[in-house]
């Protein structure tokens, strides 16, 4: 009876323990590039600031409902993060946050009014939201970004 626990306990142990995150916004593939030195791009080369964008230079839509690009404040120069645009509590192609030209990496929903710091990995800072915003990878290559999924 005792071995017969064990392995049960062992079997929940063991499934309960997924260390997986699901975002509440769904997987979409897409490709973005841009040239780093290159108009409304360049200002991505300094810490704090984040640019968000619908589609990619062919017209393509990028992200589930955009794409959040830039650097955190604590950057030290060379380190770009990317987000989905999607607010996590809306989980809506139709509802993108709305990146604050504060230097600071502050992004609000429109409509649930959550409070996002881009700098600190996306994470909810006021509001109802709890999720962090879904982040993707980042590649660069000398001056040319690239995110994609």
């Amino acid at each position: 009876m005792r071995k017969l626990f064990l392995v049960i306990l062992l079997f929940i142990g063991a499934v309960a323990c997924d260390d997986s995150y699901k975002s509440t916004i769904p997987d979409v593939s897409f490709y973005f590039s841009c040239d780093l030195v290159q108009g409304e791009y360049s200002k991505l080369t300094i810490p704090g600031q984040f640019i968000k964008k619908a589609k990619n230079v062919n017209g393509i839509p990028v992200g589930y409902a955009g794409l959040i690009i830039g650097q955190s404040i604590y950057s030290q120069g060379y380190d770009y993060t990317a987000f989905d645009a999607a607010c996590p509590v809306e989980a809506s192609r139709n509802v993108s946050i709305d990146v604050q030209d504060d230097g600071l990496g502050t992004a609000i929903c429109p409509k649930c009014r959550t409070k996002y710091n881009l700098s600190s990995g996306g994470a909810p800072v006021e509001g109802e939201g709890k999720e962090y915003l879904k982040r993707y990878n980042v590649i660069v290559s000398g001056t040319t970004l690239q995110v994609r999924n």
